[in-house]
């Protein structure tokens, strides 16, 4: 194997799949590394990856043996032109496009319009700061809530399946989520919301991580639902899934490593475990 952070990967995770062994429901790939923000906690801040060659990924998720979600991420997917080109690629070869972004670009109706005509229904969206311009500044280091909240209000307008991510950061928005938690849930199409602690890989803010149990108690106190009103809750080693009102809630402790159903598409042309490879590649895709 000559590519060292290939090498490294599989050291590391010491599972990988050719696509037609693929395991994974979900598949991550890496579409751009290009993008309109510098956000202080950000796993993969590596700009200098060439995006990924559009035929090269349509061939390789065509192998397949069974339908997959899959997950444009980037940096920004939204960057690439091609992107509704892409999206509507994915969807002939019978598998769904998912789409994680920070939304800035959703903020023009049009361009989320031909996102869903393209065929794209499910989008994942970072809300870090959540309803307040302070805290995306401390945090992602833009001051962008009047556009975030335009996005929202355009994906809810597309009735998109939206959901909603907060990366809680201690002392700094963990006490802006119940403010935020009211103004999701007011919105039927936020079909899930997922708390996170920062990831300490990549860039990220210097501060103690949330641990699981804490995030629950966050979110005991943002619902307003003690725990054991929670429906179909499932509790993983680093992960807490439930449901509250028809809302599917995941809670996340970093670092969530031997995911069962998450997977990464590798340059090599591989899938591995997501996290394992992206730990084991150390920024360098």
């Amino acid at each position: 194997m000559s590519d060292p952070a290939a090498a490294l990967a599989l050291a590391s995770s010491g599972l990988r799949f050719a696509p037609e062994d693929n395991p994974f429901r979900t598949v991550i790939a890496d579409v751009t590394h290009r993008c309109n923000m510098v956000c202080r906690n950000c796993y993969i801040p590596n700009r200098d990856v060439p995006d990924l060659d559009a035929d090269w990924l349509i061939a390789l998720i065509a192998r397949f043996p069974r339908r997959i979600r899959l997950r444009f991420v980037g940096a920004e997917p939204t960057m690439r032109r091609d992107l509704p080109d892409l999206i509507a690629r994915v969807r002939d070869t019978g598998h769904l496009p998912v789409l994680l972004t920070n939304a800035l670009k959703l903020a023009d109706r049009r361009y989320v319009a031909r996102l869903k005509a393209s065929g794209l229904r499910t989008v994942h969206v970072s809300f870090d700061g959540g309803l307040d311009d302070d805290l995306y500044e401390a945090v992602d280091d833009l001051r962008c809530a009047t556009k975030k909240l335009a996005a929202l209000d355009n994906m809810c307008a597309e009735n998109l399946f939206v959901t909603a991510g907060m990366i809680l950061v201690r002392g700094v928005n963990d006490g802006h989520l119940p403010v935020f938690m009211d103004h999701l849930r007011s919105r039927p199409q936020v079909r899930e919301i997922h708390l996170r602690s920062v990831g300490q890989i990549g860039r990220f803010m210097e501060t103690d991580p949330f641990r699981l149990d804490e995030l629950i108690r966050l979110a005991e106190t943002a619902l307003d639902r003690p725990r054991d009103s929670w429906q179909r809750v499932e509790r993983g080693r680093s992960h807490l899934d439930f449901f509250v009102d028809g809302v599917k809630f995941q809670l996340t402790e970093w670092p969530d490593l031997g995911s069962e159903e998450r997977g990464r598409i590798t340059p090599e042309g591989f899938v591995e475990p997501f996290f394992e490879h992206v730990m084991a590649n150390e920024n360098r895709y």
